[in-house]
């Protein structure tokens, strides 16, 4: 990474609020000194320890700082005040950070000045197998409502955030005790900027709150107080029995109802939502190659290269816009004999749940961008994200759409090396599968996809090698 050297020679500044964390602040610490990004401080705010916090981290050459009035506000506030860094890097004591953290939020925040904070999510690395389910579940469905909009928030012992803005907000809430303090200081962010959530960039951290307070409980602890500082501006207490009971039970249906209409499964094959083709009707060696997000300048060019040296027909989900930056490599698609798909004019998160007329916009300005190319109709419709309604797919279905989702994805749209790519799809692979891989990345024209190309190299030889035949989904209704 080519580092950016302030005049104080720190880009950022790692602050841990500790009290009593001895047990847990070496592996912490440690963490830090391993990041491949080496423009940083480490500063430890001791919050009242009476154990040996203080001196672990001292020979461990953390800067240790002192603020003696017990609340994590507090801890946060002195750290701010004698932090260095451009950015600044919250994290707990017990939490463990992968080795690119620094140089991953380093680059987003480089690359995109609106942001003015972010956070990410984290794994247990000391939970039990009940609140390591639930914590993966939780984060799949705050993925969701954050690109939905309705969380923006940070979480409190894993955030980042740019020190110019947290200057101007006036810093932390010190009135706070602890519950709350990170609903605070995300609505207060937000006024001034965006909150990106990093998903694909994990953290450890210690289950030890969860396991001695209790899952459900702490939880909504935590919901409560979110809502009640978004919406109220206050700490909401402890809640009552008879409050956490009817909290259970709304999260129970509404992470349901959002798991099942908006997360976008990796086997979507829900179907009480809509008909949907999730994968060829047949159990010969066949599969079809699908691609999202193009057309995207030369990595689509290398795709079709590679397609037309292995003889093979794949079907391209295109999104309008895309249509309309590169119309010369869309009419390339078309003129090699692949099969073209409908992926939305925008590629929005929120499409279905918008109005009908804003469906079909986005559905008839993408069939205008390709029919304008070479006079070419499309059947075929792939929802952005795999996310869809009910009402959506009526549309669709009214307009004459087949809706095509798929068996066998992997996240090669982030940075993922091309082996591993190659080997989850290879891995997942069935007579009658239809692979997803991603030649773009919505609407971003910048985006390397290096890797999938290399992959998708890797995928043709060896599912060639299994015997398999590859197809188009031009007519898959009737296999």
């Amino acid at each position: 990474m080519n580092k950016k050297v302030l005049k104080n020679g720190v880009k950022v500044s790692v602050i841990i609020p500790a009290r009593n964390e001895e047990e847990y602040i070496e592996q912490c610490i440690e963490s830090i000194k391993k990041q491949d990004f080496d423009d940083y401080e480490i500063i430890v705010v001791d919050n009242g320890s009476t154990d040996n916090t203080t001196l672990k981290a001292e020979s461990l050459g953390a800067k240790v700082i002192y603020e003696p009035i017990a609340g994590l506000p507090r801890a946060r506030e002195k750290g701010r005040k004698e932090a260095k860094g451009e950015l600044l890097v919250y994290i707990d004591a017990d939490t463990i950070i992968p080795s690119y953290y620094l140089s991953a939020i380093v680059n987003i925040f480089d690359k995109r000045p609106e942001i003015a904070a972010s956070s990410n999510p984290f794994a247990f690395y000391d939970g039990n197998s009940i609140i390591s389910m639930m914590g993966k579940f939780y984060f799949k469905i705050h993925k969701v409502l954050h690109k939905l909009s309705i969380i923006k928030a940070v979480f409190g012992g894993n955030f980042v955030v740019r020190k110019e803005i947290i200057e101007k907000i006036g810093g932390f809430d010190t009135s706070i005790e602890f519950y709350g303090e990170d609903a605070n200081i995300s609505k207060r962010i937000l006024k001034e900027g965006k909150i990106a959530y990093m998903d694909n960039l994990y953290s450890m951290t210690s289950a030890r709150r969860y396991n001695k307070e209790g899952m459900i409980r702490t939880s909504i602890t935590y919901l409560a107080n979110y809502v009640s500082m978004k919406y109220f501006n206050r700490v909401f207490r402890s809640p009552s029995p008879s409050f956490r009971y009817a909290m259970v039970a709304f999260l129970v249906v509404f992470a349901s109802l959002t798991y099942v209409f908006a997360y976008p499964n990796p086997n979507p094959k829900v179907m009480f939502l809509g008909k949907v083709i999730d994968r060829i009707n047949s159990t010969d060696k066949v599969v079809a190659l699908t691609f999202d997000d193009g057309p995207n300048g030369k990595y689509t060019e290398e795709v079709l290269n590679i397609l037309d040296r292995e003889g093979i027909k794949a079907t391209f989900f295109l999104v309008g816009k895309n249509v309309e930056a590169y119309p010369g490599i869309t009419k390339q698609i078309m003129q090699r004999g692949h099969i073209i798909g409908n992926h939305s004019y925008t590629h929005p998160w929120k499409l279905p749940f918008e109005t009908k007329q804003s469906i079909l916009n986005e559905v008839h300005k993408t069939e205008n961008s390709i029919y304008n190319i070479d006079s070419v109709h499309t059947t075929l419709f792939r929802p952005p994200h795999g996310i869809r309604s009910p009402w959506m797919l009526n549309v669709l279905k009214n307009e004459g759409y087949e809706v095509i989702t798929w068996d066998d994805m992997t996240i090669d749209y982030t940075k993922v090396k091309s082996a591993s790519i190659a080997n989850t799809i290879i891995k997942k692979v069935r007579p009658g599968s239809i692979i997803v891989l991603h030649d773009g990345l919505n609407l971003n024209h910048k985006v390397s996809r290096e890797n999938t190309v290399e992959a998708l190299d890797i995928i043709i030889k060896e599912l060639k090698k299994e015997n398999y035949k590859f197809v188009t989904l031009q007519g898959i209704t009737n296999f």
